[in-house]
């Protein structure tokens, strides 16, 4: 990978983190703002490793709603690597978000589900000497269940169709701030796009571990909140999409398509009238993939090429979408940190423009620091498209949502 960036000014080592971005996102706007964003945090990132550092944008590259995450430099939808083992970057601010999907044999009322659901709030549920709340209806997380559209004859005997399904979307909220008060405890590294917690040898062995017993709490209260919610279940998958895949990787809304068994699914979960889509990873990219995108020379000429072969990645969902028609983004670097300018909506000439959706004037801009506060939806199918067209999994089976809980 490039050196030499000790010395880079700000504008300079901006221009090296984008060459070290490799984004697989569709062309709009949510996926644009996270690379623009992205050239921050992974710029830190490599000032402070000389140039050790990349990351690959999924299908679904977006931004992030986490604010402190954001703030620091982090879009969402991709994986983040670095060559150093023994430094860790604990603003990337790990959760361990994953989905466990299941089979329901015996499927209860709506009714019912939502009584039981209602009842963990009040229970005393405890795991590890943890007290236990339920997070469903938090953010995009989810309890949401399904009845069998299609599935390939590979995994007929793990979908039957007469049976139900359902997923629980969810971290451990338990132990969240434990694992992002690791910030406090990094060292402040001055870079020229601003500073930069970072944890170096015994420091980032410690934090790995208590990432490790973070990722396994996480998989054990999905396991322990379905049992609470509808009794007895079949595992098909519990897997982690958000967090740290090794000391030196993070994933950051995606899942690691050789990282487990090799008959291991994959659930994608898009909007509440979409299907979700149970898939099989596929080693990627290809070379024939980066090619296309015009990823091979660069690549190859930074040293990745066998990086990219096998990163492996598959988006655990659609993403936001940004619902606001704006074609050019500026960055703006200010003392509270970075401000982005949104532009390029071609003004409306009359009333009749106005009501086809054209702006009301050019000077209509929006400027915000927190994508939190932009209009957002989730996305739907295009993202399964581009998905299917990189090659990068297999769809084995569809579920059509019938009944989504968020309490």
């Amino acid at each position: 990978m490039n050196g030499g960036v000790s010395d880079a000014s700000p504008e300079r080592l901006l221009e090296i983190a984008e060459e070290h971005i490799f984004s697989l996102g569709l062309r709009d706007l949510a996926s644009a703002l996270s690379c623009k964003n992205m050239r921050y945090g992974l710029g830190k990132m490599i000032s402070v490793l000389e140039g050790d550092a990349y990351c690959v944008f999924g299908p679904d590259a977006t931004v992030t709603r986490n604010k402190g995450r954001w703030v620091s430099g982090f879009g969402y939808g991709g994986v983040i690597r670095w060559g150093d083992e023994s430094i860790a970057f604990p603003e990337i601010r790990p959760n361990a978000c994953g989905m466990l999907l299941m089979r329901l044999d015996n499927f209860q009322s709506i009714d019912d589900i939502i009584s039981r659901a209602s009842s963990v709030e009040e229970a005393d549920i405890a795991l590890d000497g943890i007290e236990i709340t339920s997070d469903f209806g938090k953010g995009n997380h989810f309890f949401e269940f399904y009845e069998l559209l299609e599935v390939s004859k590979e995994v007929s005997d793990l979908f039957p169709k007469d049976s139900y399904y359902a997923i629980l979307h969810g971290s451990a909220p338990e132990l969240k701030d434990e694992i992002y008060s690791w910030i406090e405890r990094g060292e402040d590294v001055e870079t020229p796009l601003g500073n930069v917690k970072v944890l170096y040898d015994g420091e980032a062995e410690d934090y790995f571990e208590d990432w490790e017993y973070l990722e396994s709490f996480s998989k054990r209260r999905r396991e322990l909140l379905a049992e609470e919610v509808v009794g007895s279940h079949e595992s098909i998958s519990n897997l982690t999409h958000q967090g740290l895949f090794a000391r030196n990787e993070a994933r950051l809304g995606c899942y690691d398509t050789m990282g487990n068994e090799s008959d291991t699914l994959f659930p994608v979960t898009l909007r509440w009238d979409c299907p979700t889509y149970v898939m099989e990873g596929n080693q990627n990219l290809s070379n024939d993939v980066l090619r296309r995108l015009d990823f091979y020379e660069r690549a190859r000429r930074m040293d990745l090429l066998e990086e990219l072969q096998n990163i492996n990645i598959l988006p655990h969902g659609g993403g936001y979408e940004i619902d606001l028609p704006y074609g050019e983004i500026e960055t703006i670097s200010t003392n509270f940190g970075n401000v982005f300018a949104l532009s390029g909506m071609e003004p409306a000439s009359g009333v009749r423009e106005m009501s086809r959706g054209r702006g009301v004037s050019k000077f209509g801009e929006m400027v915000f620091s927190d994508p939190k506060s932009l209009p957002y939806n989730y996305r739907g199918k295009k993202v399964i498209g581009k998905t299917n067209e990189l090659k990068l999994g297999d769809i084995k089976a569809k579920l059509r949502p019938i009944f989504t809980l968020k309490v």
